[in-house]
């Protein structure tokens, strides 16, 4: 295909400043209307990007959609040509180049500008005829300089029919499109946006986020779209109800530790108050003890005594040592005996 050249005045109104990027099926420029002094994008269709389809066709496709969408976070159609659509343009850098710059998105960051993105597909996919975007993925999100994000790039879009049993089109990117986005799973719906929203959230956090925002990402990428989200309100729902149960969590955590820290210290301070009535205590409890102690230990000793003489034949007399002397039955010192005892 052709490339438009700095400069250039395309459709004798439309001076081009320079090129945003490119894709399969088309070529996005940054220009300035010369007529209205505002800047716009021109995005400029490739023939034959999908199949027999017609750069006319393409344009009809994705203009017919985005002329009945009005919402702050889409771009506004403004003209139509054969092989072009001129929308306005939105500042900013898409949250791919910014997540090459920062690596990931702090979480609390993330689920608030996806909050905003479910708004948009929320918006879509309640229309009378719902529209599933079906590309959701960084590249197709702007971050602007008010820090508020826009859905740009319909090109994937499509209207969900009652009656269809089939996408005619798989398309989708790689790593963010759902199952069913690859065919012979039935036509596409909103749950397939919402399985695109939890790899593109999850993307954005860098993989690395608390365990009830990860409860919910598993809940939107789930393989069989039965058990994910059944809507976009079912999402935002969690979104905004996890971060409580995460406070819950810690919350719980911390008064368990407290509990065991206020119940140490109080053991600490009890003993250290009262350290001269324990201690006290201990030696008065001690003395009242030790004759009961002192008693079976020496039943005890007695009863070994026996043992030995029952059973080896050994006698434990009054000699010296620790035991005494040791002697058998005949009376004979057993030295053997003795150390072993001793």
């Amino acid at each position: 295909m052709r490339y438009l050249e700095n400069e250039t005045i395309y459709r004798e109104r439309y001076r081009i400043l320079r090129r945003l990027g490119e894709g399969g099926s088309s070529v996005v420029y940054m220009a300035v209307d010369e007529k209205e002094k505002s800047p716009v994008t021109i995005k400029l269709f490739k023939e034959s990007a999908h199949g027999k389809k017609s750069a006319k066709e393409m344009v009809e496709a994705e203009t017919k959609i985005m002329s009945q969408l009005y919402h702050e976070g889409i771009p506004e159609l403004k003209a139509v040509y054969d092989d072009a659509a001129v929308i306005s343009y939105i500042p900013g850098n898409s949250l791919e180049k910014a997540l090459a710059v920062k690596g990931r998105f702090a979480e609390k960051e993330a689920v608030r500008m996806m909050l905003e993105v479910l708004g948009i597909l929320k918006y879509l996919h309640e229309q009378s005829e719902p529209v599933i975007y079906r590309d959701l993925k960084p590249a197709n999100l702007m971050l602007r300089p008010d820090t508020h994000v826009s859905l740009i790039d319909f090109g994937a879009a499509r209207v969900m029919e009652k009656e269809c049993i089939a996408d005619t089109l798989n398309l989708g990117t790689n790593g963010f499109a759902a199952p069913e986005q690859y065919g012979n799973l039935g036509q596409t719906d909103p749950r397939t946006d919402i399985y695109c929203f939890g790899r593109t959230l999850l993307l954005l956090v860098g993989g690395k986020c608390s365990p009830e925002l990860m409860e919910v990402i598993e809940k939107c990428t789930m393989p069989d779209r039965d058990d994910r989200f059944t809507n976009c309100r079912e999402v935002e729902k969690a979104l905004k109800k996890y971060p409580l149960r995460a406070m819950a969590h810690r919350t719980g955590r911390g008064f368990k530790l407290a509990a065991g820290s206020a119940i140490l210290a109080g053991v600490i301070s009890f003993a250290v108050i009262h350290y001269d009535s324990v201690r006290s205590y201990a030696a008065d409890d001690a003395s009242k003890r030790m004759p009961a102690v002192q008693q079976r230990l020496n039943t005890a000793g007695v009863r070994f005594k026996e043992i030995l003489r029952e059973r080896f034949g050994v006698v434990i007399g009054d000699g010296t040592g620790a035991y005494g002397a040791v002697e058998n039955e005949k009376g004979i010192k057993d030295k053997k005996v003795s150390e072993t005892l001793r």
